[in-house]
């Protein structure tokens, strides 16, 4: 008689696998927050040793108590989604799944690997302190992690991240190690590698998303994640998101989270908050989510918050804004942005300069693929062309 095979278990992955072990979230109040936006919040869960041995936190992200969220099924949907998603993606430079609770209410609650901050917070801190670009040594590590991420997902995965940026990217350590997160609207790639825009939406961001996403066409492929790469890599060069630099400058101050507009600002710094760096579902958080004036100018809603002491300032603000022509910065998405012309970049910043060129180019055949950019690293060049995949 055959003997039965022993099954196998790789015990820090326990609660991925196996679905009856129980994973018990303590209510929202009780643990601290980590960030939220629209719909989400994250929250960080510290938990108690087990058998004498500390084990490492986790990230709880679920639906906000907004009686208007909790009645609004996307949110909990697009939750849900990501857990699907993450299940499958075992890769060191995407966060990891820990599993998926569903609450007695229907309410789903995603349990993820914890990581210190994201590149938009540290990039955001930059820019509030005027400490200039990132050091090339980071960029370019941040570069190389998120190009395997995204060679992983798009040759393996089959997918698209549909949501690249900076707040997207997580960071562990001192740049010890970059995760790519937030895969709640992320689209699968045919045996082309394409995705077909007829029966799918793509639900990104405008301010970084690629010039064939913003123009609409029917087919998109791998090379929109990599135009929003190339946007990242623009980020932590102008330490704003992209396009919004003259905005900023006419401002005289950073932008909310380096993409919202409101006083949240001030409400986040007095209530030691942050906003949410693991959330794509976020569509009033975002700078602009939608192609109108309107949606631009709307004031997200946000739980607990109280704005009225802000309300004059408020007003100020939206008349700065109005004077400033939000016409000419939806023209730009889906085009290149200029370089800041107040920071001297040294040398040591030729090859990062020439990598968000060559992803940001207008023909998605122009770009390199996530593949050719991490090698062309590691053989410390940077190759023109469009790479293959």
């Amino acid at each position: 008689m055959e003997t039965p095979r022993r099954k196998l278990r790789d015990l820090h992955l326990e609660n991925v696998q196996s679905i009856s072990t129980p994973i018990c979230i303590p209510p929202s109040p009780l643990l601290k927050t980590l960030g939220h936006g629209t719909g989400v919040s994250v929250y960080r869960l510290d938990r108690s040793p087990r058998l004498g041995q500390a084990r490492s936190p986790w990230a709880v992200k679920r639906i906000t108590q907004n009686p208007r969220i909790k009645r609004d099924p996307v949110f909990n949907e697009r939750i849900m989604y990501e857990a699907q998603i993450l299940r499958k993606l075992k890769h060191p430079n995407i966060v990891g799944f820990r599993g998926l609770v569903t609450g007695p209410e229907g309410a789903s609650t995603l349990v993820l690997e914890v990581c210190n901050t994201s590149l938009g917070s540290i990039l955001e801190e930059r820019h509030d302190e005027d400490l200039g670009p990132l050091p090339p040594k980071n960029t370019l590590k941040m570069i190389m992690d998120v190009a395997k991420a995204l060679d992983f997902l798009h040759n393996e995965a089959r997918l698209l991240h549909g949501d690249l940026k900076s707040f997207n990217v997580l960071i562990k350590g001192e740049f010890e190690i970059c995760k790519l997160c937030d895969f709640g609207v992320s689209m699968p790639l045919d045996e082309n590698g394409e995705v077909n825009m007829i029966k799918k939406c793509y639900v990104g961001t405008c301010l970084w998303s690629a010039p064939e996403v913003i123009d609409q066409v029917e087919i998109i492929d791998s090379k929109a994640d990599i135009f929003s790469f190339g946007l990242v890599i623009y980020e932590t060069l102008a330490l704003v998101p992209p396009h919004t630099l003259e905005l900023d400058e006419a401002l005289g101050e950073d932008l909310d989270n380096s993409h919202d507009l409101d006083s949240n600002k001030k409400n986040n710094k007095q209530q030691g908050q942050k906003l949410d760096f693991t959330d794509s579902t976020d569509t009033s958080v975002n700078l602009v989510e939608e192609k109108s004036e309107s949606d631009f100018m709307e004031v997200s809603q946000q739980d607990e918050v109280d704005e009225s002491s802000y309300e004059e300032e408020d007003n100020t603000k939206e008349n700065e804004i109005s004077g400033f022509s939000l016409n000419n910065l939806e023209s730009a998405y889906g085009t290149r942005p200029p370089l800041p012309v107040a920071f001297q970049l040294s040398a040591d910043y030729n090859c990062i300069v020439e990598l968000f060129y060559l992803c940001t180019n207008a023909l998605s055949e122009d770009r390199p693929a996530a593949r050719t950019i991490w090698q062309s690293l590691e053989n410390n060049t940077v190759t023109d062309g469009s790479g293959g995949d």
